[in-house]
């Protein structure tokens, strides 16, 4: 594996210098990794922190980071700053997430998981055969840190330049800024005008080249750049297959980057139909009903006296 340069790892407050990197040691299933060293401007070591490159069963329980700072440094938030800085690097390999994981008594770590942006998973219990069972941990708290929301708005904001369009955020990770809640998205799902995968195909595919993105499937029009797989659909299909008016989704303006993002009861019409498709409800029941319901509880916790469908 390529480790890449950390010079860019630093803010106004603290540098992360590199102490050294270790490569992958399969028999114990550890993942390659960098160890930093967290620094104040001046050169002050005030803690410690490391990022671990790729995901398996180890990291989902130990996290692809590990942070401490030293005593006299605690509560200037440098933990979750180091984060940050580390989230950097990983998307230099392309990650589209991280796990984070923390004692559930340790109330300064967990602070920082949410300082950081993270999205609390659950509680897992440690197995056996995991080094920290030895240590006498039991638990951790697992969360989880997603990119392709940051990664679809790169693209977003050069289809707008490009291109002179707009995307439409669509599938999971839509759905997750609406909701505000991790559904440990797959794919990121993007609607656009239909020209742009007819006439146009050959400028798009130009374009995410341009970001990194190889065609994986032209058929579906999917690409795939390292663990982001990035798919587009015609939004002009969505009123015929859901009954959702386009001229009513919302414009979305962030980081630079403009896109539509359907509200709840949008999303509601969308999934409602997916379940209704052979394909999805045999193989993705379970999930989209999943979906189903929580949007129905955020529009009752929205509106209580509004009725839902069902």
């Amino acid at each position: 594996m390529t480790f890449y340069p950390v010079d860019d790892l630093r803010d106004q407050e603290i540098v992360l210098r590199l102490d050294h990197t270790c490569g992958a040691q399969p028999e114990k299933r550890w993942l390659p990794a960098y160890y930093f060293q967290i620094c104040l401007p001046d050169g002050t070591g005030v803690g410690r922190c490391d990022l671990r490159i790729g995901h398996n069963d180890k990291t989902y329980i130990g996290g692809n980071i590990g942070y401490g700072i030293d005593a006299p440094y605690r509560g200037h938030h440098y933990a979750a700053r180091a984060c940050e800085l580390l989230f950097r690097q990983a998307r230099k390999h392309q990650m589209d997430h991280v796990i984070i994981t923390c004692d559930p008594m340790n109330r300064a770590s967990r602070r920082t998981c949410e300082l950081a942006g993270g999205k609390y998973l659950e509680t897992a219990p440690i197995p056996e055969d995991n080094e920290m069972y030895a240590e006498g941990k039991r638990q951790v708290m697992v969360w989880r840190f997603d990119f392709k929301y940051d990664e679809f708005l790169s693209a977003a904001g050069r289809i707008n330049e490009k291109l002179q369009s707009v995307p439409l955020l669509y599938g999971s990770l839509g759905l997750e800024q609406r909701l505000g809640v991790s559904l440990c998205s797959g794919d990121i799902d993007v609607l656009l005008p239909e020209r742009l995968l007819t006439a146009d195909w050959q400028r798009m595919i130009a374009l995410m080249k341009e970001l990194g993105y190889a065609l994986q499937d032209e058929k579906e029009h999917a690409f795939v750049k390292g663990d982001f797989h990035m798919a587009f659909a015609p939004a002009e299909s969505l009123e015929m297959f859901a009954g959702v008016n386009l001229k009513g989704i919302p414009l979305i303006s962030q980081n630079g980057a403009k896109y539509y993002l359907p509200e709840l009861p949008d999303y509601l019409k969308v999934y409602e139909a997916s379940s209704k498709d052979g394909y999805r409800r045999q193989v993705k029941n379970k999930q989209d009903q999943r979906k189903i319901d929580l949007i129905r509880q955020a529009l009752r916790a929205e509106s209580p006296d509004a009725p839902v469908t069902n």
